[in-house]
């Protein structure tokens, strides 16, 4: 019960996380969702459909900041949560 409550607790921390990881000088938002659509495009839309229909993926950033902002929500959670567990008792 404990870990889902951390998981909506840490909303603001999940955003800035996503601030500091995908913040460019040019335009940080637009960066953040344009990586989040491409890697959406890329995980349902086939490879075949993409190229029929000229949908460039080329240039988005790839897996790997996703995969690190990912980590590091997952990072947050797990660190609360044994924090909790080990110095408050708290399960």
């Amino acid at each position: 019960m404990l870990i889902p409550i951390l998981v909506v607790v840490n909303i603001p921390v999940y955003i800035f996380i996503g601030w500091l990881a995908f913040d460019s000088k040019d335009n940080a938002a637009s960066t953040f969702l344009e990586t989040i659509t491409a890697v959406l495009m890329m995980i349902l839309i086939p490879r075949i459909l993409r190229v029929l229909f000229d949908m460039d993926t080329s240039g988005s950033w790839g897996l790997i900041p996703v995969a690190g902002y990912l980590a590091a929500c997952a990072g947050v959670v797990y660190g609360e949560y044994a924090l909790l567990v080990k110095c408050f008792g708290i399960a």
